[in-house]
Formats: structure tokens, C-alpha cells, sequence
């Protein structure tokens, strides 16, 4: 039976992910009659076949394919997938990753209103630390009709999140994965993109990338040299490709500036590299490959640091590219001047004849004044006139996708912000500024100086703002190492190792309140200590350590499956066995029957993360919806 979307999903041992990913597909707000979910076990050795096979018989969308041989990488999973599939859109999906549940039906309903070849929607990255907005110029607005191929930069982002593509596309010009280690969706994405005529984008989010640092993948076991060496290949195969020149040039500019010059050269790991030879053997290998096909290197790279850097390797000046780069990666750090409204890197006498680098855009923010009568909120702004801004928004601190824009006025190198808005924002906050369409900073405390005499020990920090409209026990005081902690606000978090609770934030009292590992925690307030330790204030006025090592946030929508809330009591709605631990491990000590009702005592995770519901008796049973309800 015709489908509108094809979901094609890779596995080889995620049995930790499965479930999220799977349900996230259930969570999909669209008719299921639409979709097929393709998942493709590559030979998992771990628990991944009998999670899917659960799944097959619980749900209708999920189609299984088992190869008979492990393939040792995503790109034959994806093509049996392809074949099999029947949609008119075809989108991929990594098995430790998750979709939107509103943001991609809202993609593909777009997509397929406008009969666009590829839609594009925004990918969200989330790590301990940080939730943050991935490729913003291939999303950053609500458009239809687009050429993609000339959607700016749009190969910059050429892995599978976010994206819807006809399948027609892919069948008609062959396009398959290559079976490659690294590199393979970059090549199956700049050909299909650039086989596209039309394409829509939309900035809801569609796609949430899994980058916790328990998720281990390919890429991350594959070191810069066996990448690069890859790239070579990937690099030869597009020059091979008959695509239009403008996707081509595209293409190879991004080859060329992100896998070379960014991701090769413009970074401490080569600093710190003994072997550099092999970094420039690289290089020239790949400047050859481009004059084999009769292209200029120079000409593909849009970005002067990058033509410094070239300029360095082409004329074997090591030395100077070693300074150079030991500049550029200081970032904030570095030694900056102002010239012409604009903010300069200072550069050393033995690197005057490079070209110059300047911050495309710079703000600063200057307070609250009052200008005509009114409370305005100032920011200063260094840049060119070219520069175009677009938005000002209120983000959330370490959490993009949690933004309010608020209404501004330009004025000559200023920005003016009714301070009446910023105080309606009831969560912390960075003021962002979007420039050019898509491009993103965020605003800071002050300018960097070029004197190699002081510091300014704040210049590193973006201004953030506190809300009052939230609880909060005490400022965040910057002389602890957060790195360690949760440094925004979780829903719940459950307990990885042993901790206790206290009834004050400074852990002087503790609280007569027994919890255990795995359990799930609601949480009320990141709050800090007088020293500036981040602390966990619980719904039930306790207090909890931040540190990572204690506790991981729980992701409540991704485990919408099952009960995950503490009820009073439960009813059985299938039979059920009765455990004496959270793994349930060795033999049931019971089994329940339909009907009988349950008072539970708290919620307690599985170590790998599926809710378990702990009795008065201290056993164990399912938390999952299709086999218990919470009693009324």
C-alpha cells in the first residue's frame, strides 16, 4: 500500500536508543496510515532484534528487514531500506536519534503541499550540557519554491537529519549509499540535493541528534587522517557527478573549507600533532585531485582565513600557519582591536602579509538607559552596513530551541530593546541576534582588548539574563567548574550513583529521606550555592547534587510509553510479572492478573532507562501503558 513517508532507520547494537527512537515515530502527530517505518538490523549482536521484534507485533507502520551478514556500516541498511520503501518522501533516521513530534509532520505536510523534490527542516543537537540549533541556513525560515542547490551553504549540512527527499528522485538517478566508513551521507546528499528542482525549508525543529557522551558511533572511532583520506575519495566522486556547476561548486567548496582547511589545519589537534607531514601530504593531495579535473583550489574558498591558510601551505611557510591557527582557535581569547566599527584579530608583525580577520558581526551589550522618556535596553553593534539584521531574540541559556523574539529598533550602530519586553521573559536568558537570514551570535559584556599586558577576565562570557519571574535560591557565582554539572533546569533526572538528599542547599542537613539508583526525581529549580555549586531543588523542597556523575536528566517525551509520573496506585490491564529488582533479573516472584489493583510507592529506571514501577512491597513491575493504567 502507497505511503506518504518512508522513515528508513539503520541498526546495529542501539538497544540502549530503540525504544526512544521508536516511540518517537509513534509520537508523530499524523494519521500512521501515512508512514512505514523501515528498520534494517545490520546483524546486532546486542538485545536491538528482540526490542524490534516487540515492536513489529505492536505496531502496524514498523516494518523489520534482518540482513543475514553484518554490512559494517549504515550505507547498505539504507539502501535495502530505500528499495523496500514505498512513500512518495523518503527520510533516514540513525537509531539513537529521535524525530519531532510536530515539527516534522508540520515538514512533510509542507513538502508535500508544494510537491517540493527536498524539504528541509531545523536538527537539534543535545549533549549534557547544551541544546543547540544545528545548520540554521538550511532553516531558517518558512519557504517554498527554493532552487536548493543555491540555498547559501547548503552543503554544509549534508547528513541525514532534517530531511525529506522524493523518492522518485533517489530511484530515478540511481543515487545509493556508498559503502564507506565515513563519509557516505555526504556523497549521497550533495548528488540527490543536487538532483532536486525545487525544495521548502521550515525552522520548526524536525530532528533531535543524540550526542550524549554515552552514544558512541563510526564516526567518532575514525581519526582525522583515515577522515581525511575519505574526504579524498568523497571529493573525486562528486567531481565525477553530473550535476549542475553551481551545485558542484557549492559541493566542492565545502569539501575543500570544512574537511580541509576547518577541520584538518584550523584546530589544536594539529598543533599538537607530531607527525605534521602527513596533515600537508593530505593537502596537496587534494590539490591535485582538483587540478586532475582542471579546478583552481584558490577559487573555492570563501573565507579569508581560509586563504591565509592556504596561502601558508602553498607556500611552505609552517612555521607562520602554526601562529596563524594558534590565533584563530583562541576564539574569544584572542587579541582583538576595533577599526571601522568592525573588530579585528590582532595579528603578529611575522604575519602582516596575511589577509586580515574580522568578527562578521560583534555586540555588546550597554544597559538599560532612558531615552525619550523610556526604558530602552542598548546594545552596540560592530559590523559593516552590509550586514543585515534580521531578529532579536530572547534564547534560553544552553537551550536554542527556547527562543522569544522581541521587537527592536536599529539605529546607526545601535540596537534598542523596550525594556518592558525583556522583563516578560520568565526563563534565563542570552539576548541572540540573528544576522544575514540565518547567521547567530549572541550579545557579550564587553570588547576584547589587544594589549598583551592585561586580561579582561569577564570577556569570555555572553551577558546573561536571570528572570524573576522563576524560583530562585541564589546567583550563579563563577568560581565553581560547572563543566560537571547540570547547568539548566531538568524536568526530572533519575539517580546514576548513590546520592542523598538534604533539606538545605548548602548539604548541611540531611533530609530523613531515603532514594535509590535509578530513581526518578521531578525537579523544581537549578539553584546555586554561596560558592556557586549547582544544586537540584526537588517538587518537594529538597536538595540534590548537580554533579553528572550522580545524576542524568529524563527525558519524559521520550518515554511517553510509560507511566512516568508517580500515580497513588495502578490497575492491570494485562497479565504481568512481579520482580525483585528494577533489571527484572531471575525468576518472577509473581504474576498479576487483569484488574488487580496496585499502590505504588515510587518510579525507579531501569539501567538502561525504562521506567519501572517500585510497590509498597518493595517489588518491581512495568510501567508501560499497555499493560497498566494509573487507577482513578
Amino acid at each position: 500500500m502507497k505511503k506518504l513517508l518512508s522513515i528508513i532507520v539503520p541498526v546495529y547494537n542501539k538497544a540502549l536508543f530503540l525504544e526512544d527512537c521508536i516511540e518517537s515515530i509513534n509520537q508523530l502527530n499524523m494519521n500512521k496510515e501515512n508512514i512505514e517505518a523501515i528498520f534494517v538490523d545490520d546483524c546486532s549482536s546486542d538485545q536491538s532484534l528482540e526490542i524490534l521484534e516487540k515492536f513489529v507485533a505492536k505496531y502496524h507502520f514498523i516494518k523489520l528487514i534482518k540482513l543475514t551478514e553484518n554490512t559494517g556500516s549504515p550505507s547498505e541498511p539504507r539502501n535495502v531500506g530505500i528499495k523496500q520503501a514505498q512513500g512518495d518522501y523518503i527520510t533516514f533516521l540513525d537509531a539513537d536519534d529521535w524525530l519531532d513530534a510536530e515539527g516534522l509532520p508540520m515538514l512533510l505536510n509542507q513538502a508535500a503541499t508544494h510537491q517540493s523534490d527536498v524539504a528541509f527542516g531545523h536538527s537539534v543537537k543535545h549533549t549534557e550540557k547544551i541544546i543547540k540549533k544545528l545548520g540554521r541556513f538550511s532553516s531558517y525560515k518558512v519557504a517554498n519554491n527554493l532552487v536548493p542547490y543555491e540555498i547559501d551553504r547548503i552543503f554544509r549540512a549534508v547528513g541525514p537529519p532534517g530531511k525529506i527527499i522524493k523518492r522518485e528522485i533517489i530511484l530515478k538517478n540511481n543515487i545509493t549509499f556508498k559503502h564507506m566508513k565515513y563519509g557516505e551521507d555526504k556523497l549521497f546528499f550533495i548528488e540527490a540535493i543536487s538532483k532536486c528542482q525545487t525544495a521548502s525549508m521550515n525552522p520548526a525543529p524536525a530532528y533531535h541528534v543524540n550526542r550524549y557522551s554515552y552514544n558512541q558511533s563510526l564516526v567518532g572511532q575514525t581519526s582525522i587522517i583515515e577522515k581525511t583520506q575519505l574526504n579524498l575519495l568523497v571529493l573525486e566522486e562528486v567531481l565525477k557527478l553530473d550535476i549542475p556547476e553551481y551545485a558542484e561548486y557549492q559541493a566542492i567548496s565545502r569539501i575543500v573549507e570544512m574537511d580541509f582547511m576547518s577541520r584538518l589545519f584550523s584546530n589544536k589537534r594539529f598543533l599538537t600533532a607530531e607527525n605534521k607531514t602527513a596533515f600537508y601530504e593530505l593537502f596537496n593531495q587534494m590539490e591535485r585531485t582538483l587540478e586532475k579535473y582542471g579546478k583552481n583550489l584558490e577559487s573555492y574558498l570563501l573565507n579569508d582565513k581560509f586563504r591565509n591558510i592556504y596561502h601558508f601551505l602553498k607556500n611552505g611557510a609552517y612555521q607562520q600557519l602554526c601562529d596563524f591557527i594558534e590565533i584563530i582557535i583562541q576564539g574569544q581569547n584572542a587579541k582583538r582591536y576595533v577599526k571601522d566599527n568592525q573588530l579585528y584579530f590582532l595579528l603578529p608583525e611575522n604575519l602582516t602579509e596575511a589577509l586580515p580577520i574580522k568578527e562578521p558581526l560583534f555586540a555588546v551589550y550597554e544597559g538599560t538607559q532612558l531615552i525619550d522618556q523610556q526604558m530602552k535596553d542598548v546594545i552596540r553593534i560592530y559590523k559593516d552596513e552590509q550586514r543585515v539584521i534580521n531578529k532579536v531574540e530572547l534564547t534560553e541559556i544552553n537551550n536554542e530551541i527556547n527562543a522569544k523574539n522581541v521587537k527592536f529598533e536599529e539605529h546607526h550602530h545601535y540596537i534598542y530593546i523596550d525594556t518592558h519586553e525583556l522583563n516578560q521573559c520568565d526563563f534565563d536568558f542570552n539576548i541572540s541576534i540573528i544576522y544575514d537570514d540565518y547567521n547567530f551570535v549572541n550579545i557579550n559584556t564587553t570588547l576584547p582588548n589587544a594589549s598583551n599586558l592585561v586580561k579582561l577576565k569577564r570577556q569570555n562570557f555572553k551577558a546573561e539574563f536571570l528572570s524573576t519571574l522563576k524560583p530562585r535560591q541564589k546567583q550563579k557565582q563563577n568560581v565553581v567548574d560547572t563543566s560537571k554539572y547540570l547547568t539548566y533546569n531538568p524536568e526530572a533526572v533519575s539517580l546514576v550513583k548513590q546520592a542523598k538528599l538534604y533539606n538545605d542547599i548548602e548539604f548541611k542537613q540531611p533530609a530523613n529521606v531515603e532514594i535509590e539508583i535509578g530513581e526518578l526525581i521531578d525537579i523544581h529549580a537549578l539553584v546555586y550555592t554561596d560558592k556557586g555549586t549547582p544544586r537540584l531543588q526537588t517538587v518537594n523542597g529538597y536538595y540534590l547534587t548537580a554533579n553528572k556523575q550522580f545524576v542524568q536528566e529524563v527525558n519524559r517525551f521520550k518515554i511517553a510509553q510509560y507511566i512516568n509520573k508517580r500515580p497513588e496506585a495502578i490497575t492491570i490491564l494485562k497479565k504481568c510479572k512481579e520482580y525483585q529488582n528494577r533489571k527484572f533479573e531471575g525468576t518472577a516472584l509473581n504474576i498479576m492478573t487483569m484488574g488487580e489493583r496496585v499502590d505504588i510507592k515510587k518510579i525507579v529506571l531501569s539501567p538502561k532507562g525504562t521506567p519501572r514501577l517500585k510497590t509498597f512491597n518493595d517489588t518491581f513491575i512495568t510501567a508501560n501503558r499497555d499493560f497498566v493504567k494509573i487507577s482513578k
